[in-house]
C-alpha cells in the first residue's frame, strides 16, 4: 500500500467541492430485516416441558438490512432521493420493513408485497453477554412470480431516467435474481447504457458475472472465485484482471487491509485498511463501504476518491457494535483526519517477502532517502530500550480477566474461560504501545461488554489502572530491588546495545527525545537508574493520565512544529510498537522498528514484526548491537 496515500486526498475538500448538490439513488435488491435479541438467563427457568433452559429477553431492536441497509447509509449521506426495488411478503415482517424504510425517507413504489411463495427475509440475531448464538432466518426458500418481476421493472422503468446511479444488490441464496429477473434487468442496464447520466453498480454475492456491464463492488474472495481455483495473483494484479474481464472499473476490497481501485484508465488506486484498538463489528460495513462509493460519485468525484471514501465510511460503520452503522460526513471527515492506518499488509502477513540489506539482518520494508545524522531522535522506552517491564502482557492478562470475569470466574467453565483469555491477548496485542489509562478505558467496555459484573460494580478506567499498576510495579521492583543490591546491572534489563546507541548518536550531536505510555515519574526514575537519563536532559515524556494527550503524538508534533519545519527525513523514530510507528509514518518521519527479544534482549522477536509493519515501520532490526548495520545504510559515520 501507498504509505502516504492518506495525505494525497483532502477529504474535506472532496466532500465540500462534491457534496450538497441534489442527487438521486436507486437500489435494486435483496430486502432484510435484522432482529437483534439481547437475552440472559437470569429471571429465565427450565421449561418443564422440554427440559430446556429458556431466555429472557432484555431487548429486541429491528434494523433494515441487505439492500435496505444500503439505502439508509446513501440517505444518511447526503442523497436527496433514494428509491428501493424488491419484493416483500404479505406478513407482519413485511409491513414492518417498510414501514422502517419510510421513517428513513426512502421511497418504496418499487417495493413488491407477493403473497405466495415469498417470506420476508428477516434475519433473528441472538445475544447473550456479547457473545451471539445461531441465527434464525426466514425467507431462504423464496420465489419471485413473473407478476412481482414485471411490476417491479414496469416502475424502475418509468423513474430509471431521473437517476444518478443505480446499485444492484445481490445478497440471499433464494431472493429477488431469479434466472428470468437476471435476464430481465440486464435489458434494462442495456437499454439504458446510452444514457450517460446514469451509471450502474452491482454488489453481488454469487452473481458478479452476471451483471457485467456495471461498476463492481467486490471482494477478494469473490474475485478470486471468479479468477479460478488456481489464483495466487496479487491483489494488485486481480483487481487489474478483474477489470479487464469486465471491461468496467472495479473496487475490490480487502476486509481489513482496505480496498484497490482500477478505473477506466486501468490506473491501480490503494487505500490502507484502518487499525482499531477498541473492539469492532464488520457486519455492514460492506454496505457502508458501497454506499460511500457510489454517494461520491454521484456527487461527481472521480473514482479514486469515491473509493477513499467508501473505504472511510466502512471504518466508520466498524466501529458501531451490534448493529449496522450509517455514516455521515461529519464521521468520516473526522476519522480520515485521525486514523491509524495499516500499512504493507501482505509483506507483514508474510516473512517470505522481506528484503534485507546485504547479508544483515536490517530488513528494509520501505527504501529510506535519510543521508547523514539525523536532527532528531525520538525513541520509545519499554521493549525498546528498558526491560524491566519485560512480563507486563502476563500481568495486565490476569488483570483484565479479574476485571471482566468478576465473581463469575470461579464458575466459568473452560471453554469460556479460553475464549476470554483469547479475547485479551488479543486487545492486548492491538493496543500495545497507547497509553495504560486508553487501555484502561477500553478495559470498561470490555467489562460492560461481557456482562459478568453488575453494571454498579463496574470500576474506572483510574480505578482499573491503579489495581494493573499495583501487580506491575510488584514485578518491577524486584528487578529494581536487584539492581541497587549489585546482583543485576543496565546491561542486564536494556536491549542489547541501546545504552551505548544513545550515547553514539548523541556524540555526533543528536537530539535524543525519550517517549513512553507509561506514567512519567516512572520513565524518568527508570531512565536515570539505568543510567541514560543524561542523554535525554529534560526531554523524557510519558503518560500524565489524559487520554486526550498521547505522549508519542505530544513529541512528535512538538518537533515537528518548533526544530524539523517540514523537513520529516531529519528525524528517526526507533520503537517496538505499532504506535510511534504510526506516528511517525503520519508525519513522513523515519519509523525503525525493534523486533527485540525482551526475556534474552538481543535477537529476533519475529511476533513483533507483523504489528510492525502494519504500523508503518521502514526499516526492521532485532537490537541495537545490529547498529552499524543501520549507520551503513543511512550514512551514518561510524567510529
Amino acid at each position: 500500500m501507498n504509505g502516504n496515500y492518506e495525505k494525497k486526498i483532502d477529504i474535506r475538500q472532496v466532500i465540500a467541492r462534491n457534496a450538497g448538490r441534489p442527487i438521486s439513488i436507486a437500489i435494486i435488491g435483496d430486502l432484510c430485516l435484522d432482529l437483534a435479541y439481547q437475552v440472559t438467563t437470569d429471571q429465565a427457568e427450565i421449561s418443564v416441558e422440554t427440559g430446556l433452559q429458556t431466555y429472557s429477553v432484555l431487548k429486541s431492536t429491528p434494523a433494515l438490512g441487505g439492500a435496505c441497509n444500503v439505502a439508509v447509509n446513501c440517505k444518511t449521506l447526503g442523497a436527496d432521493r433514494v428509491d428501493i426495488y424488491g419484493i416483500v411478503g404479505s406478513d407482519f415482517f413485511g409491513d414492518l420493513l417498510i414501514s422502517l424504510l419510510h421513517t428513513h425517507g426512502i421511497e418504496t413504489e418499487g417495493v413488491i408485497r407477493q403473497e405466495e411463495k415469498w417470506a420476508t427475509h428477516v434475519y433473528h440475531k441472538v445475544f447473550e453477554k456479547g457473545v451471539e448464538h445461531p441465527r434464525f432466518d426466514s425467507g431462504n426458500f423464496n420465489t419471485p412470480t413473473e407478476a412481482s418481476i414485471e411490476d417491479l421493472v414496469a416502475v424502475l422503468r418509468k423513474r430509471l431516467s431521473g437517476y444518478d446511479a443505480v446499485i444492484i444488490n445481490e445478497q440471499v441464496p433464494r431472493g429477488l435474481h431469479s434466472e428470468s429477473f437476471q435476464k430481465i434487468l440486464n435489458q434494462v442496464i442495456e437499454s439504458s447504457s446510452s444514457d450517460s447520466g446514469v451509471r450502474w453498480f452491482a454488489d453481488c454475492r454469487k452473481l458478479n458475472d452476471m451483471y457485467r456491464d456495471t461498476i463492481h463492488k467486490l471482494n477478494e474472495q469473490e474475485g478470486r472465485l471468479l479468477y479460478g481455483p488456481s489464483c495466487t495473483v496479487s491483489r494488485q494484479e486481480l483487481a487489474l484482471w478483474l477489470t479487464r474481464y469486465f471491461k468496467q472499473p472495479v473496487v475490490l476490497t480487502l476486509g481489513p487491509d482496505g480496498a484497490i481501485a482500477v478505473d477506466e484508465s486501468e490506473v491501480i488506486h490503494e487505500f490502507p485498511g484502518i487499525h482499531f484498538a477498541g473492539q469492532i463489528d464488520a457486519v455492514g460495513a460492506g454496505d457502508a463501504f458501497l454506499a460511500g462509493l457510489v454517494v461520491a460519485v454521484a456527487w461527481g468525484a472521480s473514482l479514486s476518491e469515491a473509493a477513499y471514501i467508501g473505504n472511510i465510511c466502512a471504518g466508520v460503520s466498524l466501529k458501531v457494535l451490534y448493529e449496522c452503522g450509517h455514516p455521515t460526513t461529519k464521521e468520516i471527515i473526522s476519522l480520515a483526519e485521525k486514523a491509524d492506518w495499516r500499512y504493507h499488509p501482505e509483506i507483514a502477513d508474510d516473512e517470505r517477502k522481506a528484503q534485507y540489506w546485504k547479508d544483515t539482518p536490517l530488513e528494509i520494508v520501505v527504501p529510506s532517502q535519510m543521508k547523514g545524522f539525523p536532527k532528531v531522535a525520538i525513541f520509545d522506552h519499554d521493549g525498546t530500550i528498558s526491560t524491566l517491564r519485560q512480563g507486563w502482557e502476563a500481568v495486565m492478562e490476569q488483570s483484565m480477566l479479574t476485571a471482566i470475569a468478576g465473581e463469575a470466574y470461579s464458575s466459568l467453565s473452560s471453554k469460556e474461560l479460553q475464549s476470554l483469555r483469547e479475547d485479551i491477548h488479543a486487545f492486548i496485542d492491538r493496543t500495545t504501545g497507547i497509553q495504560t489509562i486508553e487501555q484502561m478505558h477500553y478495559l470498561v467496555d470490555l467489562v460492560h461488554h461481557y456482562g459478568y459484573v453488575p453494571k454498579k460494580n463496574v470500576l474506572t478506567a483510574v480505578q482499573y489502572k491503579e489495581l494493573y499498576n499495583k501487580e506491575l510495579l510488584a514485578m518491577v521492583d524486584k528487578k529494581v530491588n536487584e539492581i541497587r543490591a549489585g546482583r543485576l546491572d543496565a546491561t542486564d534489563v536494556t536491549i542489547k546495545g541501546s545504552i551505548d546507541f544513545l550515547r553514539f548518536l548523541s556524540s555526533h550531536g543528536t537530539e535524543l527525545y525519550l517517549a513512553s505510555g507509561t506514567d512519567v515519574d516512572d520513565v524518568k526514575r527508570e531512565a536515570a537508574l539505568l543510567g541514560y537519563a543524561e542523554y535525554f536532559e529534560d526531554r523524557i515524556v510519558g503518560s500524565v493520565g489524559d487520554v486526550s494527550n498521547d505522549p508519542k503524538r505530544l513529541v512528535i508534533k512538538q518537533i515537528i512544529e518548533t526544530q524539523l519545519k517540514g523537513v520529516g527525513e531529519s528525524c528517526v523514530v526507533f520503537g517496538d510498537g505499532p504506535v510511534e510507528m504510526r506516528e511517525a509514518k503520519r508525519h513522513g518521519l523515519l519509523a525503525v522498528g525493534l523486533l527485540s527479544d525482551e526475556v534474552r534482549r538481543y535477537g529476533l522477536n519475529m511476533k513483533k514484526r507483523n504489528r510492525l509493519v502494519l504500523g508503518g515501520a521502514d526499516l526492521l532490526i532485532p537490537d541495537f548491537s545490529h547498529a552499524s548495520s543501520l549507520s551503513e545504510y543511512l550514512g551514518w559515520e561510524v567510529k
